[in-house]
């Protein structure tokens, strides 16, 4: 179900009255904090499309303050369906003539809970967390000394369940000569050595996630932004400098978005298994894998990003005995 029937009229800003006009003026400054991409404009299109009941302006004010929104509906109409608003959810303001606004309100805001699993959900998550491993990550998040990783969590639409954006300027992207496939991933992994950053000014990124998710599904999320971060899709970080170092990775956000779908949600899939979760990352990357230059994925980095994740969440399960010599991770 993707709407109900019926909804509010276009309408025209010449309409509103002046607290109207307040509250336009304040969505558009907090739409002016939101960082445009190419990305970001297209999911807008699809969105404003697929809610026709709104007026093209309230879809706009709709997915700024809910994106990932599946279904909107007011109370009255959640109700008539046999759904009720939960008491924590945060409702969608919308211009309405003369009142000057009103309150829908998104899926996930409404109950009995939804079990992600039937819907055939590729956020659903099976198992349990490990005690204390989100909080964790979290904090060692904050006290790395070549980049910080703020988490904010947010009610984001029922479609959505987080993303990851960087805080700090990053350099312009060279220009690269055209490749054939063959070369592609070969670039790719010859820029894994390479460090973008100066190493003067921490590289500083912000991940938000869906409160609205259980600690599973937040756990894998984060895990599914950190494997864009650590892969360099949102730009590069200069390591410490020591020949082992792990610590900094290559800026490679000139590869396509199905390849850093692909290995976002492999290094997240490699953590949640080993942690005895069991992520639909098969049926959420099904779109990307047919679309992906396959020689583009960097088996490498994917690995060394699910290994910095295990390392900063204290995961680990166990060692390695062997005769006359002490027990080691391997």
């Amino acid at each position: 179900m993707r709407a109900l029937p019926g909804g509010p009229p276009d309408i025209p800003p010449t309409q509103l009255s002046d607290a109207g006009k307040r509250a336009q003026i304040r969505q558009l400054t907090k739409e002016a904090l939101e960082v445009t991409t190419p990305d970001s404009v297209e999911q807008f299109l699809t969105f404003a499309t697929k809610f026709r009941r709104l007026a093209v302006w309230n879809a706009r004010m709709a997915y700024i303050q809910r994106p990932g929104a599946r279904v909107i509906a007011s109370e009255f109409e959640w109700n008539r369906v046999g759904r009720l608003v939960l008491p924590d959810a945060v409702p969608i303001i919308i211009l309405w003539p003369f009142s000057p606004i009103r309150f829908v309100y998104e899926l996930a805001d409404t109950g009995p809970d939804i079990d992600r699993e039937q819907l055939n959900d590729p956020f659903a998550v099976k198992g349990e967390l490990r005690a204390n491993a989100l909080s964790t990550l979290e904090a060692k998040l904050k006290k790395q000394r070549t980049f910080r990783v703020e988490v904010e969590r947010r009610r984001q639409g029922f479609d959505r369940a987080g993303s990851a954006t960087s805080q700090t300027p990053a350099a312009p992207l060279k220009s690269l000569p055209a490749l054939d496939a063959s070369s592609t991933g070969a670039l790719a992994h010859k820029h894994a050595d390479t460090r973008q950053s100066s190493g003067k000014r921490l590289t500083s990124f912000r991940i938000v996630l869906n409160d609205a998710l259980e600690a599973e599904e937040q756990f894998v999320t984060m895990a599914h932004e950190l494997g864009h971060i650590f892969c360099g899709h949102l730009g590069g970080c200069a390591g410490l400098g020591r020949q082992d170092d792990e610590s900094g990775w290559p800026d490679r956000r000139f590869i396509g978005i199905h390849a850093q779908e692909i290995e976002a949600e492999a290094a997240a899939f490699i953590v949640a298994g080993r942690a005895g979760l069991i992520p639909r990352s098969a049926e959420y990357l099904k779109h990307h894998a047919q679309e992906v230059d396959i020689s583009a994925i960097d088996e490498d980095l994917i690995v060394r990003a699910a290994s910095r994740i295990e390392r900063l969440a204290d995961l680990h399960y166990g060692t390695m005995s062997f005769k006359n010599s002490p027990s080691s991770h391997r």
